[in-house]
């Protein structure tokens, strides 16, 4: 019996999507501002 030569697949590459990390930060941090903001006693 012969099995054909193994190649293995090309490495996937994960899509680039447009979000940056920076804007995972922003999306965490400007509510947080926010809530701190409204909660501070006046």
């Amino acid at each position: 019996m012969h099995y054909p030569v193994y190649k293995a697949p090309p490495p996937r590459q994960a899509p680039r999507r447009g979000t940056s990390p920076l804007t995972f930060v922003l999306l965490i941090t400007v509510p947080a501002l926010v809530a701190v903001a409204a909660l501070r006693p006046r």
